[in-house]
């Protein structure tokens, strides 16, 4: 070995094996230890100067406009720190564990509770007070009650210093129970909410089995814990094998919502809607599209002054496994949240920088917990490994480059009239700690000075939100402040109060009266919010105000938070229905959407029963056939088929073939039988729909029958064009010339039907039969199925492109195909260019300029018509009617107008007509589905299940069903309001338009 360094030895300057071994024994020897002992030393030198904090501080790269220093390190007891929580005063404290990850045999723990001051304010803890010892790997802790809340192991305690020496000499266990199944996935991240309630979480690998004074609660696997702490009331929920796996932390957003964040996956979740009792096992929606392999820990939400405003609202999470803390940015999401990457805050080439933990203090700084670790855990290396750091452990503070930091406010001790100016402040610490201490005080001083206080003074939604957070963590029940809540002009507000009504659903007089218009808001949060409140009034009444949320857009958030409340509901809503006596408004659509949110074997059942009860109404009856043809099995399609009730028959089987269209029948010998009687001896049109079910259910035996309708003369026309279609989806040679031969029939309904077959076969050998038939057609009704076909087939409008340049369109005919690709929202440059020509319209050169923008909106107010615009609104070419309604009237694909002019400035309105992409109205985000048969579907979404999915489809302006396992691409395209929609009117006529639009709900 070389070693090129000064040495007291100068013989061991340069040793090499073979010169070793010339060395006589009395040199060698001594030479050797001394070389032994000179490395160890050396090798400790190197290492000690790599845990220097300083050494890990130069390996951090840091955001722009940002400084890092060193609040507290080992030196000042900060070993292998896991959490990190303030107090009102300030102060941080700290839990870690040097006995983590298995304690070795003999061992005495001695895991602590720290509190660290920066007394001088240099940004540097210059106080440490061990307020408890003696605990063995503590996982969570907060700060409240005149003490600190703590976990470790099966126990949450409770410690608190009574005698006033800074140490915990008072040593409670609140709750026991909770599993251990695996040390770093016990209850951890502990964190007040807004309403006083205590969260925590837990991992994979862990089954908890809590006794409370309310019962055994039991959480087992990957969950999160509620705690009441008042009331001892606890909650769990997930409870799953999904992810998050191993949730670790929580923040609040703004609105008071939360999000979870995830240790050990890919991603974080909204868990609002899995907040029910009694829930399903099914796996939540992630929120956070780019995360994969970044797992995280403990956050906060950039709230204060002391950051640039670039960074207001930014979410900042510990990223320990990529050595990094990352930022991401929170987006609204229909009735969720999603996070989006922004640039990291820290990112260090240390492996041994682990950030488990970040929070912001008083002074606007943020302050990152570092565990400090070569190893992160226990299943990439031995527990014994000798790797593992035992003795260091950081706690790093952030802050902005040549910003005032933000002046501490005085909490602790201040006067009630100086908390409560503090709870009204800008700064998210300020609002959070005057809380706190409001909480923490005596309700009999708290809850008297609060209600005087709001009787005098008119306080903002946002405010009144937090002083019922207040109310909230005294357990003080207050129906008129929900009540306040829960009609307030601020959506956030609103789905708080949904959030409030559900707590105290128990002790209100009438939680319902609360929850049902709120299920019906025009906001997504707060019917989601309202959704799940709803599972927590625990009678059947409760499902029946849930069952309005189906007449509402839902989403993947709400869809979830139905599926679990139906199910927390289940207990109560199942015996009224088994009885009939469940009161849905005499809404069949209300009940047939319970039968299929529930989905489960015993409520169909209960569904047969009540079709075979005397009592049973024949509207109801009706219901609940329709219910069994639209989601039962095979033996349900039989007996209906069966029936000798042929006027009930003639109802349902549109169902029964939309049903077998989106979700797989089981073809069994009952069913069959059934069909082939129905074919045989029922009345001509109810043996043509039939024959349809034979086709979808690839029955070849009855296509003969088929054929012979089709081309039968005799035969009514609904006849022949539904076996047309049995044709078609039978498939083969022989269909397909049955089909080409009747596109030239001169009945135009059998005709039309027999091209639109055509095109599902082979759109580009269909589209010259369309052309020729479009040159003839007079029925508008023919002309659309035209244009729709080939519009939903993929290539089916470049084929009909170049079919018309040959053959012409009339222009009436150009002018439907026109308003069919504007109100179905359907993009074809070719296709659109050709029918406005044919149309005889002219087209407007390019797109308005920033100036021209501004000189057109001053057009508008100045020279604009809105009964004019009105008109031009109303044009069937533009298909804005088709999609849009206003005063009642229209179509439901975008958004109703009725009130655009009081919502929106004129100038939004413009830019939304020029740019549809720009701004789109939540629940309006459609989505293109492109399925093995060549279709193309677009639309917005209605519901989904695991079978299928329902969607809004734009160019039939009606719910289409969709079978998943059909399905091959699946991807969002925004508003389906085409680009350049209003290119083909004169500036005059678009200056009338967007005056008219700006006036619609303001008073004449």
């Amino acid at each position: 070995m070389s070693l090129f360094c000064s040495s007291p030895h100068p013989h061991l300057i340069q040793i090499g094996s073979a010169s070793l071994r010339t060395l006589p024994p009395t040199v060698r020897i001594p030479a050797i230890l001394a070389a032994v002992l000179f490395l160890s030393s050396a090798l400790l030198s190197r290492s000690q100067e790599a845990d220097d904090p300083a050494s890990e501080l130069a390996s951090f790269e840091i955001a722009d406009g940002f400084e890092v220093n060193l609040f507290a390190s080992e030196a000042d007891g900060v070993i292998k720190p896991i959490q990190i929580r303030f107090d009102a005063t300030g102060r941080i404290w700290v839990i870690g564990s040097t006995v983590y990850p298995q304690i070795q045999p003999g061992q005495i723990p001695n895991d602590k509770v720290l509190i660290l001051e920066d007394v001088n304010g240099d940004g540097r803890s210059d106080k440490t007070t061990v307020f408890a010892d003696g605990l063995m790997i503590p996982t969570g802790l907060e700060v409240g009650h005149g003490g600190a809340y703590v976990g470790q192991g099966t126990e949450l305690l409770f410690l608190k210093d009574t005698d006033g020496d800074g140490k915990a000499d008072e040593r409670r266990v609140v709750l026991r129970g909770f599993g251990t199944g695996d040390n770093h996935q016990n209850i951890n991240s502990f964190l007040w909410g807004p309403g006083g309630e205590l969260w925590m979480s837990q991992g994979l690998h862990i089954h908890s089995n809590v006794e409370t004074p309310w019962g055994i609660v039991r959480l087992n696997q990957a969950g999160i814990w509620r705690l009441w702490p008042r009331r001892l009331k606890l909650e769990g929920f997930y409870g799953s094998q999904y992810e998050p796996q191993n949730p670790w932390g929580f923040v609040f957003t703004d609105s008071r919502e939360p999000i979870v964040l995830a240790g050990n996956n890919s991603s974080a979740i909204y868990p609002v809607p899995g907040l029910v009792p009694n829930r399903r096992d099914i796996p939540p929606h992630l929120i956070w599209k780019n995360g994969n392999g970044r797992k995280v820990s403990g956050g906060d939400i950039v709230g204060t002054s002391h950051f640039p405003e670039s960074w207001q609202g930014a979410l900042i999470l510990g990223g320990y496994i990529n050595n990094a803390v990352w930022a991401l940015k929170i987006i609204e999401d229909g009735s969720g949240f999603g996070l989006e990457d922004l640039p990291p805050m820290i990112r260090s080439t240390d492996r041994r920088f682990r950030p488990v933990d970040s929070k912001f203090g008083p002074d606007g700084a943020l302050y990152i917990c570092d565990w400090y670790n070569p190893i992160i855990g226990h299943y990439q290396a031995s527990f014994r490994h000798p790797d593992r750091d035992k003795t260091h452990g950081r706690i790093w503070r952030i802050t902005a480059k040549g910003r005032p930091l933000t002046p501490k406010p005085l909490l602790a001790d201040a006067p009630f009239t100086n908390l409560i100016e503090n709870i009204t402040s800008s700064d998210r610490w300020t609002r959070r700690f005057t809380k706190r201490v409001l909480a923490d005080r005596p309700a009999s001083t708290v809850i008297g000075a609060l209600g005087t206080w709001l009787s005098q003074t008119n306080v903002s939604e946002q405010t009144l939100a937090d002083v019922v957070g207040v109310y909230q963590s005294h357990d003080v029940v207050v129906p008129e402040l929900a009540a306040r809540l829960c009609t307030a002009t601020d959506a956030a507000v609103r789905a708080y109060g949904a959030s409030v009504v559900g707590a105290w659903a128990d002790r209100l007089p009438d939680p319902l009266a609360l929850l049902r218009p709120l299920i019906s808001d025009a906001d997504a949060r707060v019917r989601l919010q309202a959704v799940v409140a709803c599972a927590y009034v625990r009678k059947s009444e409760a499902m029946e105000t849930l069952a309005r949320a189906f007449e509402h857009p839902t989403d993947r958030f709400i869809d979830y938070a139905l599926k679990q409340a139906v199910f927390s509901l289940k207990p109560y809503w199942l015996p009224v229905f088994k009885a009939g006596k469940l009161d849905l408004e005499n809404n069949p659509l209300r009940l047939e959407w319970l039968v299929r949110v529930d989905g489960t074997a015993d409520v169909l059942e209960a569904v047969r029963e009540l079709t075979r009860s005397a009592e049973l109404s024949q509207e109801a009856r009706d219901t609940f056939f329709r219910i069994l043809a639209e989601t039962g099995d095979s033996r349900d399609i039989a007996a209906i088929l069966s029936s000798e009730d042929e006027s009930m028959q003639s109802r349902l089987l549109p169902q029964i073939i939309e049903a077998a269209r989106s979700r797989s029948i089981e073809q069994t010998e009952e069913l069959v039988l059934a069909l082939r009687r129905f074919v045989e001896n029922k009345p001509n049109p109810l043996r043509a729909e039939a024959l349809v079910l034979a086709g979808i259910w690839d029955l070849q035996a009855f296509r003969p029958a088929a054929t012979a309708i089709a081309i039968g003369d005799t035969f009514d026309v609904a006849s022949r064009r539904a076996a047309i279609e049995s044709l078609l989806l039978l498939g083969g040679d022989s269909s397909q010339t049955v089909i080409t031969g009747l596109a030239s029939s001169e009945i135009e309904a059998v005709s039309s039907a027999a091209i639109v077959a055509a095109c599902r076969m082979n759109p580009l050998a269909a589209a010259p039969l369309a052309a020729e038939g479009l040159s003839r057609f007079t029925e508008e009704d023919s002309i659309v199925e035209i244009f729709t076909a080939f519009l939903e087939r993929q290539g089916g409008s470049a084929a009909l492109t170049t079919a018309l340049a040959t053959k012409r369109p009339p222009k009436a005919i150009a002018e439907i195909g026109l308003r069919i690709m504007n109100a179905g929202g359907r993009e074809s440059s070719a296709l659109n260019v050709l029918l406005v020509e044919n149309a005889g319209m002219k087209r407007e050169e390019g797109p308005m300029k920033p100036k021209e923008v501004q000189e057109f909106l001053n057009e508008v107010i100045e020279h604009g018509n809105a009964e004019r615009g009105k008109a031009v609104f109303q044009r069937p070419e533009l298909g804005c009617i088709a999609c849009h309604t206003v005063n009642g009237q229209g179509g439901v694909i975008g958004p109703d107008l009725s009130a655009l002019g009081t919502a929106q400035p004129v100038e939004f309105i413009l830019g939304a007509i020029l740019d549809p992409q720009k701004e789109i109205k939540e629940g309006y985000t459609s989505i293109a589905v492109e399925t093995k048969d060549g279709s193309e579907y677009q639309g917005n979404p209605v519901r989904e299940t695991p079978e299928q999915l329902v969607l809004r489809d734009a160019l039939r302006n009606r719910d289409i069903r969709v079978r998943k396992d059909t399905i091959v691409e699946r991807r969002q395209i925004g508003s389906v309001m085409p680009t350049g929609l209003v290119d083909t009117i004169n500036r005059f006529e678009f200056r009338d338009l967007v005056r008219y639009l700006s006036e619609l709900g303001k008073p004449k």
